[in-house]
């Protein structure tokens, strides 16, 4: 039998026809001083033959008239002496009559009286050979060859013995292995009708089968899955007589608390050892749905909507695109596809927005109503709204708000975990800038007309008039300017407008005039945002010592005579 991969086999395949005779896997060849024996290989492919060479070395004793007769009788039965596997997996049956015949049953022959004063000595040579037949299982099976002596004229002892001088008598019995030419192979088979589809807490049954059916051996099949909580009708399960398949069923614990699919393996082995069955290298698996699984972050969505019968409707015409802080909330519909299976059963769901940790608008610029919503049980698209209000910030500009659409079960019994969906919405702005910068281009050109070409000398300065670098409506705000230095190249000082920069040493500094505005009593904007209120310009100043230069000069460079 072809066994495949970790079913060890014992023993040497029949040689070919030339080598029989030399046969490097010959057993039961005695020593120089045997008296017959029997070589030849002890193993034979199925429906192939085998081919054994009896020698005997006799000895005729000076005087002994009498003629001597006698026959090798190779006597055969289904094996099991001396061989040590049979009847486990794996191993050898006991052969039957029809799968084996040999080519004669005996072998024997004449030796004449010797009347002469010496003995006479020689040596016959036979072959014999073993036929074996095909059958329809795929087990080795086990020959017994039981070698007997026998005379048929004459007596044993009239003079007739062994070249040492011993009686002939019959070598010890022996096995002959037949190695079956197909392969024990395995599959699992899955059920008409079975469902495919698989959730935990429902049974599933797959059929084990095996091609062709054992007829005398016995396979003994251990099955175990990898994962705690499912159990398997049985440990094992047998192939005998026949037996072509059996069904085995795997029940999966009830609900068992991690809102996790899984995915279970169920192996089988050869009955006793960690070698896979024939034909199954790898385990069957199987994706059992967890009963109070989340749905998949995809199936978390939203979408706002200027108002309450807009967002219930789910009417395009009222769909919004933005949000603007400080005016009218917008109202966000959060749908859950919970499919055709209506996963987590019978159990609503929890949604609570967060924002998002890469969010451009933080905490502080919105507002929820309410804090979390619920998402009713049931199959298909379920949904809930909540009002998101933007707050009036002191932020200049437009962001956009990210939230994660935090989603968990309303029974914490079914356990934990969570889903995130994704929400993003514009928040527009409605700050009025009471000042600011003017065009960049302008700012750059007031500065550098300022503090002129090059870099400052030690004790250079220059004045900058503060209300060229910014904009503001005189008639609705009061504007004040401040000034401040980075580093020691220079200071600096105010007085109303008027930028006072001074260069005091070697190097760098950094100078930032600052325009602060506040709006007028009498005028009709009115703000307290402090980001509105206030914008900088800053700009960098150079200072590098000059050469030093000495020139000489006279008033006039004629020089009379003596003076």
């Amino acid at each position: 039998m072809r066994t495949g991969p970790g079913l060890a086999r014992g023993g040497c395949r029949a040689l070919k026809w030339a080598a029989l005779f030399g046969a490097a896997c010959a057993a039961g060849a005695g020593s120089a001083s045997a008296q017959i024996t029997i070589s030849g290989p002890r193993t034979v492919d199925e429906g192939r033959s085998l081919a054994l060479d009896i020698v005997v070395k006799y000895r005729k004793a000076a005087g002994s008239s009498a003629f001597n007769t006698w026959q090798i009788n190779l006597d055969t039965s289904p094996g099991s002496t001396g061989v040590s596997n049979v009847g486990r997996v794996g191993g050898l049956t006991a052969a039957e009559t029809a799968d084996y015949r040999w080519s004669a049953d005996s072998v024997g022959g004449g030796v004449l009286g010797n009347a002469g004063t010496e003995a006479v000595t020689d040596t016959l040579r036979y072959l014999i050979v073993l036929n074996t037949h095909s059958d329809l299982d795929a087990e080795d099976e086990a020959v017994l060859v039981t070698p007997r002596m026998t005379y048929t004229l004459g007596t044993d002892d009239s003079g007739l013995t062994g070249q040492d001088g011993r009686r002939l008598t019959a070598p010890a019995p022996f096995a002959v292995r037949i190695e079956d030419d197909e392969e024990q192979t395995f599959e699992w088979e899955t059920p008409a009708g079975a469902a495919t589809s698989l959730t935990e807490g429902t049974a599933v049954t797959r059929t084990l089968k095996t091609a062709p059916a054992p007829a005398d051996m016995t396979w003994n099949v251990s099955l175990f899955v990898n994962e705690a909580g499912y159990a398997l009708d049985a440990g094992t399960v047998s192939f005998t007589s026949g037996a072509t398949e059996h069904a085995v069923t795997m029940t999966p614990p009830n609900p068992d608390g991690d809102r996790e699919d899984e995915t279970i393996e169920l192996h089988a082995r050869v009955g006793g050892t960690d070698d896979p069955l024939p034909g199954i290298d790898e385990p069957l698996e199987f994706e059992f749905e967890d009963l109070h699984a989340l749905p998949a972050a995809g199936r978390v969505t939203a979408q706002a909507y200027e108002d309450r019968a807009g967002a219930a409707a789910g009417r395009t015409s009222t769909e919004a695109g933005a949000v603007t802080e400080g005016g009218e909330p917008v109202h966000v519909r959060v749908t859950v596809d919970r499919g055709s299976d209506g996963h987590p059963l019978d159990e609503k769901l929890v949604v609570t927005p967060r924002v998002a940790p890469s969010s451009p608008a933080g905490a502080a610029d919105f507002e929820i109503a309410p804090a979390s919503i619920e998402i009713a049980a049931g199959r298909g698209r379920r949904s809930a709204d909540f009002v998101l209000t933007a707050r009036a910030d002191g932020d200049v500009g437009a962001e956009t708000l990210d939230l994660e659409l935090v989603t968990k079960g309303g029974k914490p019994a079914n356990g934990p975990g969570e889903v995130v969906g994704a929400f993003s919405i514009d928040i527009v702005d409605a700050t009025a800038r009471l000042v600011a910068v003017k065009p960049e281009a302008a700012a750059e050109a007031a500065v550098l007309e300022a503090m002129g070409e090059g870099p400052l000398n030690p004790g250079d300065s220059f004045t900058l008039d503060a209300a060229e670098l910014f904009d503001w409506s005189p008639a609705a705000v009061d504007v004040t300017f401040a000034a401040a230095v980075r580093g020691p190249a220079a200071r600096v000082s105010v007085n109303g407008a008027t930028v006072t920069v001074e260069a005091r040493e070697a190097g760098e500094a950094a100078v930032t005039v600052t325009a602060a505005a506040a709006a007028r009593a009498s005028s009709a904007v009115s703000t307290s945002q402090e980001v509105a209120n206030t914008a900088s310009v800053t700009f960098d100043v150079r200072v590098v010592p000059a050469d030093l230069a000495i020139t000489l000069s006279a008033p006039d460079l004629n020089v009379v005579e003596g003076g």
